[in-house]
């Protein structure tokens, strides 16, 4: 019944998938985002990048071959179909698997899922993270041996594609973890619970691994650092730090303390920022710790308040479209330099690379409107299935721990911007859709149940009183 299920639902996940893909399509070529041409390159030209992860390199570079990128993002939507069918089967197992070519199609319209899908970025997997891990805490007993065994390597890649990641999962298996009983989940021996960790600890270990080798640093993010340095200059204790401490310090972001940038991008990405000026990421990274720590222990009050503030800019922030523009700096010259002709041709020929693709305006409030509702939803089912011990909780507590967890890493560390909260918020509306489909079948299980005993006790023969 298994294989028979397993191939049942092989053409629902494919047309979910080809839904998925269709602002692409629209585009006349996948999506791509500033960082593209960093992560198309390292594996290209094998070299590593201080800002990025080499990991989705690697798995996009056996799906182009440096012909065609096409191939990458129809992975990814066949990626992100076949989580989605999981967790629906885990949840309705009873329900046809044609419901997720629904479900999905509402999703394509309804949220930035597709955008995200279709795009040359791993920022497809920061939804698709938390599923998969829920998955694995939650209802493994609903997975065959081989489907564990691929969502642990799966979601290791996931934790690994991005820094951001890597805090992502953590806090999700720290609360789920524990609480798996109280969310309507049964006992997990401890090889379950060990499994349940492994992506984490896989992840970990693969970007620790490659940092020693090609940077001589034990480290998940050797130069991460210099993230959170632009964020603390940014908020002000930093920018403190350094004119207090200049130039007795003799740090070499000192002599650049009066011509800073007006925001953190143009101080990490500009070409003339301070940071290239003093000698790029690298070098500064060495200082990075010591202007943090100087920062921190002057103004510790100020830069939780600017964490917190940046946290909920974040949260609020989640506009679906961020930065679709052409990108001729860092993109065009990766596709010119590593593709053929009709490749090159294609992505000139695109929608994008002109200046003319945006998420229509109808679509905006669409989004908006959506998201909000989801969140709105599962907070208000969130207790009622919390009530009756029924696992969908444990995947709402998942997506709203997303949520939460993705805008403080993102916006409290780095800085809100729409396109990092967006990648989420196609999550609330998924499991809002499923949660409730859980209710109304249960609703009416408990509905046909009560009305079969009521017929039962209407049919059933009746003693006849004495004396009749």
């Amino acid at each position: 019944m298994r294989t028979e299920g397993r191939q049942a639902a092989v053409v629902p996940i494919a047309l979910s998938a080809a839904a998925l893909l269709w602002p692409a399509v629209w585009n006349g070529y996948p999506l791509v985002f500033a960082d593209t041409g960093t992560y198309l390159s390292q594996a290209i030209e094998r070299h590593l990048g201080w800002d990025r992860p080499v990991f989705y390199s690697l798995f996009a570079l056996p799906l182009h071959l440096t012909l065609t990128t096409w191939p990458v993002i129809a992975a990814q939507a066949l990626l992100a179909a076949h989580t989605l069918h999981l967790v629906r089967r885990a949840l309705l197992p009873d329900i046809s698997a044609w419901w997720l070519l629904f479900g999905i199609g509402l999703l394509s319209l309804a949220t930035s899922l597709p955008w995200f899908a279709s795009q040359l970025m791993p920022d497809i997997f920061t939804g698709l993270l938390p599923l998969v891990l829920a998955l694995l805490v939650l209802v493994p007993e609903r997975l065959s041996r081989r489907e564990r065994i691929w969502l642990v390597l799966f979601a290791a890649f996931m934790t690994a594609a991005h820094q951001s990641h890597v805090p992502l999962a953590a806090g999700v298996l720290l609360v789920l973890l524990p609480l798996r009983r109280r969310l309507g989940a049964p006992s997990l021996a401890r090889f379950g619970v060990l499994t349940a960790l492994s992506p984490l600890v896989l992840a970990l270990f693969a970007m620790v691994a490659v940092n020693a080798v090609a940077f001589g640093r034990f480290s998940p993010s050797p130069f991460g650092n210099v993230f959170l340095l632009a964020r603390v200059i940014y908020d002000g204790p930093g920018a403190d730090a350094l004119r207090r401490e200049s130039p007795q310090a003799g740090w070499r972001l000192c002599r650049f303390i009066n011509q800073l940038p007006p925001n953190s991008d143009d101080f990490l990405w500009r070409s003339d920022s301070p940071v290239v000026r003093a000698g790029g990421a690298r070098e500064v990274s060495g200082e990075a710790g010591a202007i943090i720590v100087a920062a921190l222990r002057e103004a510790p009050g100020a830069e939780a308040h600017a964490f917190l503030r940046n946290g909920l800019s974040q949260i609020m922030r989640f506009a679906s479209g961020d930065g679709l523009e052409p990108w001729p700096a860092t993109v065009t010259p990766v596709i010119e330099r590593d593709f053929p002709a009709f490749e090159r041709s294609t992505y000139a020929a695109a929608r994008q690379t002109k200046g003319g693709i945006a998420v229509p305006e109808w679509m905006q409030p669409l989004h908006r409107a959506s998201a909000i509702a989801g969140v709105i939803l599962c907070t208000a089912v969130l207790p009622i299935v919390l009530r009756r011990r029924h696992v969908a909780s444990g995947f709402i507590v998942a997506v709203l721990l997303a949520l939460l967890g993705n805008a403080a890493i993102t916006g409290g560390l780095s800085g809100p911007h729409d396109r990092y909260q967006s990648r989420v918020m196609w999550l609330p509306p998924a499991l809002a859709l499923l949660a409730s489909a859980c209710l109304f079948r249960s609703g009416a299980g408990v509905a046909s149940r009560l009305v079969a005993q009521a017929v039962a006790s209407d049919t059933a023969p009746r003693a006849i009183p004495a004396g009749r």
